[in-house]
């Protein structure tokens, strides 16, 4: 009788917690929140690439070629490092999405879908932004350009399409952004 009794007790106690909202998804918010933390994060770190093409521009446009070359490869070795970071900060961001999906939870799943999503086009920026460093370099390397002029103007226009390719990207992102926060704002 008392072992029917405990039983009993243990079987309502456990449907009262299970009646309690967010008691069932508690890990798939916690997660979420985190996921979005280091989305925040991999975001601020990719901001300080988003300022290298305008400073390649000026100093290209400075006039003074020689002068340029340290402080232009400074720039570009700073920017790679900054790429390295970005490429961890968001694969921390995958890892923790990838929580998110495990806990099972569709509402916080498709949130979790819309960050791999974000994910996976700020990997494309951050491409971009290397093959721009990879051209910044080899022109820099070539510098006082002495050939036909002709012949550079392939990579200049490469280097625009490129930067064209990133803000393309980047008005992708903004927009899919704030869908995500809208989203992210109905679950919270």
């Amino acid at each position: 009788m008392k072992r029917a009794l405990a039983v009993t007790i243990l079987v309502a106690v456990l449907a009262a917690t299970m009646l309690l909202p967010g008691c069932g998804t508690d890990k798939a918010r916690e997660y979420s929140e985190e996921a979005r933390s280091s989305y925040i994060s991999a975001k601020a770190v990719l901001a300080g690439l988003q300022e290298f093409p305008s400073e390649m521009e000026e100093m290209l446009r400075s006039g003074d070629l020689n002068g340029i070359a340290e402080q232009a490869r400074e720039s570009i070795e700073y920017s790679r490092e900054l790429v390295n970071s970005a490429n961890a900060a968001f694969r921390d961001c995958r890892e923790k999405c990838e929580l998110v999906k495990q806990e099972g939870y569709e509402d916080f799943s498709a949130y979790a879908d819309m960050l791999l999503q974000l994910v996976d086009l700020n990997q494309q920026v951050i491409n971009a932004y290397s093959e721009y460093m990879g051209l910044s370099s080899t022109l820099l390397e070539n510098l006082p350009y002495q050939g036909d002029p002709g012949l550079l103007m392939p990579t200049m226009t490469y280097l625009d399409e490129t930067t064209s390719r990133i803000n393309e990207l980047m008005e992708q992102i903004r927009q899919l952004e704030e869908q995500a926060e809208d989203y992210y704002l109905t679950l919270t």
